[in-house]
């Protein structure tokens, strides 16, 4: 199995410039002779890699030897797509020659008080953990996401997604959850008033 649409951070040539300290001129030298590896953007623009601007800085610790990976499933009905996804992340993970450790659940993703998701946000701020592993952004997050990555790189922890479009299940999933939270604020909106009726009685 193969992940062509495996993404991580990336800095444009003049961002990666100022964390460097040197002139983009210099970036694309070092580009043309392999001293770096950037990709391009569909639109034909060079693009740097997180961990190859902190491999340049001296910042790749040799003590960091942990990918964290996380998989999540919304409803106990979706556990054999979970066992699935497992399969597919670590397959990844296996094929880079990473060590890995597993951190899945079976919860909303609109629910930031997730056990396995908060033992997750504990785990990066460890020394040894280099990465995050995810097959898709939402199975961390529904909202956030690029919160969670600020967080990440504040401990020098890299956020890796092994694909960006969802399929069609996980996005009835993601409309399962809209409806169970419209639920549940409701529920607690009308208690509210019925509390207040009584009160008022």
């Amino acid at each position: 199995m193969s992940f062509k649409n495996t993404t991580t951070e990336h800095l444009t040539l003049s961002k990666a410039s100022r964390e460097l300290g040197v002139d983009v001129r210099t970036l694309r030298r070092w580009d043309a002779s392999g001293q770096i590896q950037t990709i391009r953007t569909e639109g034909g623009h060079r693009r740097v890699p997180l961990s190859e601007v902190r491999r340049i800085q001296g910042k790749v610790d040799k003590d960091r030897t942990v990918s964290c990976c996380y998989c999540r499933t919304s409803t106990q009905k979706q556990a054999e797509n979970l066992e699935r996804q497992v399969g597919r992340v670590l397959e990844h993970c296996a094929k880079s020659g990473w060590t890995v450790e597993l951190f899945k659940e079976i919860g909303s993703g609109l629910n930031d008080g997730r056990k396995q998701f908060k033992r997750l946000l504990e785990r990066i701020a460890r020394p040894d953990v280099v990465r995050v592993v995810v097959e898709f952004k939402d199975r961390l997050t529904r909202f956030g996401f690029e919160t969670f990555q600020i967080y990440c790189r504040n401990f020098g922890v890299e956020v890796v997604v092994l694909e960006q479009k969802e399929n069609k299940e996980f996005e009835e999933e993601f409309a399962e959850d809209i409806v169970s939270l419209v639920a549940s604020y409701s529920g607690r909106l009308y208690g509210k008033r019925g509390g207040r009726k009584r009160k008022d009685a």
